[in-house]
């Protein structure tokens, strides 16, 4: 029976689904010719636009080249020039050529008015780069003209394309008026070129003649004042309007270039020329109009046969599940209910919790809801027993009691395990957490970063992937917890971690090593991602943190490392990122001598090959130097630092600057700016500045044994900022005047002024050492940070005045020069200028009252003899390394790398006060070639 029931209501629900089916392929092929038509008018406006640009740049170009002619513009005279020229469009022919190129580019690539509009936009370069080149419009003219029927070609065929397809009526119409419209504007900018040629040659002469007879523009305007649409109609009548106008425009502008070219011809070029381009803007608004109301009709049309394709289909689906529905509900209704209980009681009775579906007649439909209601108290059983061996502690499911006095038994029961099992859990989740975190900003600690780095590792072994890790050492940080607190400092590492978790991508990590130290772990990102992360993170961390009611700062240094495959271990990856790190923190640093710079660093730094190899070349220069420290490889140089009085002499030799040389075996002498930077990287900096101590208070101890003019003066050493705020110096410079016998006065000290800013202990030990007797000097005055106004709070004897101010030769750093020497005097300071090379150099400091002077021009750094040099009152040396009558020792050109000097050898004389340099070796210099 079932069956028999079945086949009959079969029958005619194929019946039906077949002749839905026939009127569903009909309006589906309705609804793609639709969209078809739908993106020929979209390409038609898309062409449009591009003919339209292309006529607004030929007739920029026509005009252009006319005004910029120098012939024409002599012929047409000065006030037809100006006249065309204010009045042509304000826009420069680039902007009008961009225009047309993206107005060409925006056609649609996959149609053939797309590859139409690509040749035309390849034609047009050859054209432009002629105009540009020969400045005629005639030999370019047929060219812009082609590729202008072109563009019309191809948006007739547009249009013919969406017309075949069999739109209807409305649209059909509407793409008609579009055709119209498009030729319209192609008419009238060829009519304003013809009106301007007509009234003034190729060669610039007027010819009178009244312009074209006819304006074929007019015509296909006529034709759209038929239109459907009243914006079409009204854009119609107003152009219209405007042609007639301009005819007569153009008459009068014909009957003034009949005469001389002057004031008259003028005006009524320029109220042409406006005109024309008022009508050309108007037109193209007009196609613009057209296309819109096509392209609305077209969508409407498509819409409506999609709705019809909708409302067909769902009327036919509703059909068929009502057909299905009623036969499925009679053969249940029938003869199943019985079944399936049945069936469900067996299930039960074997363990299996299954629904109960209460269905069928009254008597049936009372013992499935007994049934069901046994099972679902035994399935809420279930669910409880399984949620707490889970251990899903928080699931609704063990809040529900089960029915009757056994399921208030049974729920009491499962409250006590569970509650037992949370707290559990939570104190197991706070031990966790605490052995893993970092307890003031909440980040993975080392122990849980290194854990996680180690998980990344393994999975980029296992797919291939790239593991990135980046190091965050903050700038700065040390100054904000010296400066406002610890309490300051806690508030910038907890706004750092914010800002770096909002930063890092999903599925990254940021963790705190301990400190100022942080590290991000970012796996499956490129070289450009991760430096792009970085950069963020730098300019995140930098952002100022309120506290208190004020703001600090920090900076970031970020090195970034990365590994794919796993083809790194753990701490391999960390000692690159490490070593980026440090490198973007060095190459921060933007003072003279290594000391960085206020606000500075904040740097990124990718550790590639160049970085391991100059990371492995810097460490086996350390170790070399080492080497050379321990086998006293190391030698000293000196440089005479030579008084000056007024009168025009010399006041002798007032003291020595110790320099460092390194005689490396093998390699010769390796100048200070390769090895120094070494030593600071390393502890070596403060062993090479005691071996410095010691060896030049000796020598000086030496020159000075025989008494004499020698056992006054002073020997300079040039100290760190490292080796300065360490604790060993005070104790350095005692073993270096004790093994010496030297008096403390006569030892200087010198320091750039970018230390006195980046340690906050330098003013201390400054202090100290004056203390002790030590003078003090601040080297390189003039290059980094410190104001005059801060002179008289410097914990310093002499004020050294960089080569760079002493050797300038404009007036404003001489007045820079004299400046310093005045507030140095106010503030019982001594003056020293360092790089002289020239007399009148020399000549200038001494008129600028400095103290004394030391350079090329007085003295080269030599190696130290039995006898201290020695300078007559007029400059010239008479015992040294170099003796020449009547002239005085040269000196090297001074460099500096970190705080120890370097110079050249011994062997240059120069005479002092504007006598001719001479040689006396083969390394020689004159005032205009300085050695380098």
């Amino acid at each position: 029976m079932s069956t028999l029931l079945v086949v009959l209501a079969l029958v005619p629900l194929l019946g039906v689904v077949a002749a839905t089916a026939a009127l569903l392929v009909a309006e589906v092929r309705t609804e793609r010719t639709s969209r078809q038509a739908l993106g020929a008018v979209v390409v038609t406006g898309e062409v449009s636009a591009a003919r339209s640009a292309l006529a607004r740049e030929v007739f920029l170009t026509s005009e252009r080249t006319r005004l910029d002619d120098a012939a024409q513009r002599q012929r047409l005279g000065p006030d037809v020039v100006v006249a065309l020229a204010s009045a042509l469009p304000e826009e420069d022919l680039v902007g009008a050529r961009r225009r047309t190129d993206t107005a060409l580019a925006d056609v649609d690539a996959t149609s053939a008015a797309g590859r139409a509009a690509a040749g035309v936009a390849a034609d047009l370069v050859p054209l432009r780069t002629a105009v540009d080149v020969t400045g005629t419009w005639s030999a370019v003219a047929p060219g812009f003209d082609s590729l202008t029927s072109q563009l019309a070609t191809a948006e007739r065929l547009a249009v013919d394309d969406a017309l075949a397809g069999g739109v209807g009526a409305d649209v059909a119409g509407a793409l008609l008026e579009l055709r119209t419209a498009t030729e319209a504007v192609a008419l009238g900018s060829g009519e304003a070129l013809a009106v301007l040629d007509d009234l003034v040659t190729a060669d610039g002469a007027a010819t009178g003649r009244a312009g074209p007879g006819a304006w074929a523009s007019a015509a296909p305007l006529e034709a759209l004042g038929a239109s459907p649409s009243r914006a079409v109609r009204d854009r119609s009548a107003g152009l219209l309007a405007a042609t007639t106008g301009l005819r007569a425009d153009a008459v009068a502008a014909a009957r003034a270039a009949g005469g001389t070219p002057g004031p008259r011809l003028a005006s009524r070029l320029r109220a042409l020329v406006e005109g024309l381009d008022d009508r050309s803007a108007g037109l193209t608004a007009l196609a613009a109009t057209t296309s819109a109301r096509a392209g609305e009709l077209t969508r409407a049309e498509t819409s409506s046969a999609h709705r019809d394709v909708v409302a067909l289909g769902a009327g036919a689906l509703l059909l068929c599940l009502l057909t299905g529905a009623a036969v499925l509900r009679t053969s249940v209704a029938l003869g199943r209910p019985l079944q399936a209980l049945a069936a469900a009681a067996q299930q039960v009775g074997r363990g299996e919790l299954l629904a109960v579906d209460v269905t069928g007649p009254r008597e049936v439909r009372t013992v499935a809801e007994g049934l069901a209601a046994t099972v679902a108290s035994l399935r809420r059983l279930q669910e409880q027993a399984r949620a707490v061996v889970a251990g899903e502690l928080g699931s609704p499911v063990l809040a529900a009691p089960l029915p009757g006095p056994l399921g208030a038994v049974v729920h009491a029961s499962v409250t006590e395990l569970v509650q037992a099992m949370v707290d559990r859990d939570r104190l197991r989740e706070d031990l966790t957490h605490r052995a893993t975190h970092d307890s003031l900003t909440e980040l993975p600690n080392r122990a849980r970063a290194m854990e996680l780095l180690d998980r990344a590792l393994a999975r980029s072994r296992c797919d291939g992937g790239v593991v990135g890790l980046l190091f965050v050492d903050l700038d700065r940080f040390k100054q904000v917890n010296d400066t406002a607190g610890h309490a300051a400092g806690d508030a910038v590492l907890r706004a750092v971690a914010v800002r770096m978790r909002e930063r890092v991508p999903a599925g990254g990590t940021v963790c705190r090593l301990g400190g100022d130290e942080f590290l991000v772990v970012v796996e499956d990102a490129g070289d450009a991602q991760l430096l792009g992360l970085a950069e963020a993170l730098v300019g995140a961390v930098s952002a100022p943190v309120g506290f208190a009611g004020a703001e600090v700062a920090v900076g970031a240094s970020v090195g970034v490392a990365r590994t794919a495959g796993g083809t790194a271990g753990r701490e391999e990856l960390l000692a690159e990122a490490d070593a980026a790190a440090y490198q973007a923190k060095q190459e921060g640093r933007g003072a003279v001598g290594g000391s960085a710079a206020p606000g500075g660093r904040g740097r990124v730094g990718f550790y590639d090959d160049e970085l391991r190899r100059r990371l492995t070349g810097a460490r086996d220069l350390e170790e070399a130097l080492a080497r050379a420290l321990r086998g006293r490889e190391l030698v000293l140089h000196y440089q005479a630092v030579v008084g000056l009085d007024p009168d025009g002499t010399t006041d002798g030799v007032t003291g020595y600057e110790a320099l460092v040389r390194w005689q490396r075996p093998g390699h010769g002498l390796v100048p200070p700016s390769e090895f120094v930077p070494a030593a600071e990287r390393s502890s070596l900096v403060c062993d090479l500045g005691r071996y410095v101590l010691l060896e030049a208070t000796r020598q000086l101890a030496r020159w000075s044994a025989g008494g004499g003019a020698a056992a006054r003066r002073t020997v300079a050493v040039n100290v760190s900022g490292r080796h300065l705020v360490s604790h060993h110096l005070l104790q350095d410079v005692r073993d270096a005047l004790d093994g010496s016998g030297l008096e403390p006065h006569r030892l200087v000290v010198e320091i750039t002024e970018t230390v006195l800013v980046d340690h906050a202990l330098a003013h201390e030990r400054l202090t100290a050492l004056r203390a002790l007797g030590v003078r003090v000097a601040i080297d390189d005055f003039g290059t980094g940070f410190t104001s005059i106004a801060q002179l008289r709070r410097l914990p310093a004897d002499v004020l050294k005045v960089d080569r760079s101010l002493a050797a300038a030769d404009d007036p404003a750093s001489a007045e820079l020069v004299r400046l310093v020497v005045g507030a140095a005097r106010t503030f019982s300071l001594a003056v020293v200028a360092e790089g002289v090379e020239t007399p009148a150099q020399l000549d200038a400091l001494r008129a600028a009252s400095c103290d004394a002077v030391q350079g090329y021009l007085l003295h080269r750094p030599c190696a130290p003899g039995d006898e201290a040099p020695e300078v007559d009152a007029g400059g010239a040396l008479v015992r040294g390394p170099v003796a020449v009558e009547g002239a005085v020792p040269g000196v090297g050109a001074q460099r500096r790398s970190s705080d120890v000097r370097a110079g050249a050898t011994c062997g240059t004389v120069v005479p002092p006060r504007g006598a001719a340099a001479r040689s006396v070796t083969a390394d020689h210099w004159s005032p205009r070639t300085r050695p380098a």
